[in-house]
């Protein structure tokens, strides 16, 4: 059970790891995959994100909005797509950039279309985080997006079930068996002592893997079974963690008292939306632009362009975070938490994390700070 334990950053601790990190760049300091994941822990990251939500929620943080651009490429039934987002942390001193570059595809699995990235770059993929000093404007840090990304969705769904599941909730069902449904199993049981899960996916063998191996990693009982409906019912906590472009749940397998969330508002339809009491979104300020130079649309479903699916005037989780919208008040409610679209401030957030580890255990490589700045005025 080691995923439920480790330590916590306190605000005093996280001050401090702030001035370490900003007084003086001696270096930039370059991180793999591999490294950030050897040291990133989930409860560290629910910790840090949750005082970032804090901040943020009482006006002392900032984003940058997510910025989808489309353009064409040779890859057949494919296009390319360049996603910006950002934020800045005064508490931490730091400015984050991520930059995805990809080559998207959109197969149909069982009638079921999906989102899938083609690596194409030398069977790789290209996603990187840059961190900037707030103080001096130097750049601090660059180190690729899939860890940080995937511990920062899990841990963003690990604080909708702390504020709004039931308290008793022992039992789960998850919907995915990939990358992202690893996380979120982890950040549930941080959450909540969960003894049971049940897991579903849409290829058999994906779904029994996954169930041995996180099973073995957790210490917990984790099922695979043959629909998503025997997934659902009966749960306490339900998550959906798919490259799903529609609908894994349906609103009429919902019972009294259940928590539904998801990793993209295509993942749920208004008719389970209509069947929760409490909803609440990542964040209402963020939405999705798309920029589209495509000739023609024919690789991209129509489902892209939309805005994802939410009630007017839904509180988001920073509202539950600083105490101006309520958690779960009954047991009874059933509550959703609609993670419809990330925040480029998070990777500001879990970025003072890493930086903070890094130095703790000494990781990565340092290049020179001249490398990446100039002496001559813009």
């Amino acid at each position: 059970m080691e995923e439920r334990r480790g330590s916590t950053f306190s605000p005093d601790q996280c001050m401090a790891a702030a001035d370490s990190i900003t007084s003086k760049v001696l270096h930039v300091l370059i991180l793999t995959n591999q490294e950030i994941e050897q040291v990133l822990k989930m409860d560290e990251c629910m910790s840090i994100l949750e005082e970032m939500y804090r901040d943020f929620g009482r006006g002392k943080a900032l984003f940058m909005p997510r910025v989808d651009n489309i353009l064409p490429c040779d890859h057949e039934g494919a296009y390319y797509g360049f996603k910006h987002m950002g934020g800045g942390w005064p508490l931490h001193k730091i400015m984050a950039m991520r930059v995805n570059s990809d080559i998207i595809t959109h197969p149909s699995v069982r009638d079921q279309l999906r989102r899938v990235k083609v690596p194409a770059a030398q069977d790789r993929w290209v996603g990187l985080i840059f961190l900037f000093s707030t103080e001096t404007g130097e750049l601090l840090a660059i180190f690729p997006d899939g860890v940080a990304q995937r511990m920062r969705v899990g841990a963003t769904s690990g604080l909708g079930v702390k504020y709004l599941a039931r308290e008793d909730s022992r039992r789960a069902g998850i919907i995915g068996s990939g990358w992202q449904a690893g996380a979120q199993i982890l950040a549930l049981l941080v959450a909540r002592p969960i003894e049971e899960i049940k897991v579903f996916s849409l290829r058999k063998e994906s779904r029994e893997t996954f169930a041995r191996e996180m099973s073995q990693r957790t210490g917990v009982k984790i099922d695979p079974v043959d629909s998503a409906e025997e997934c659902v019912r009966k749960a306490d906590i339900v998550l959906a963690a798919t490259s799903s472009l529609v609908p894994v749940i349906r609103a009429e397998w919902l019972n009294k008292g259940m928590h539904v969330s998801c990793i993209t508002s295509y993942e749920i339809d208004k008719p389970v939306l209509e069947r929760c009491q409490r909803i609440v979104v990542h964040t209402k300020y963020q939405e999705k632009p798309v920029n589209n130079v495509l000739s023609g649309t024919e690789h991209v479903p129509a489902q892209y362009f939309e805005r994802g699916i939410a009630p007017e005037n839904s509180p988001d989780l920073a509202d539950l975070i600083v105490g101006r919208e309520p958690a779960r008040t009954d047991a009874s409610e059933i509550t959703c938490f609609l993670n419809r679209m990330g925040l480029g401030l998070q990777f500001a957030a879990l970025g003072a994390l890493i930086l903070e580890k890094a130095k703790q255990f000494g990781l990565g490589k340092e290049l020179p700070p001249e490398w990446f700045s100039e002496d001559v005025h813009p």
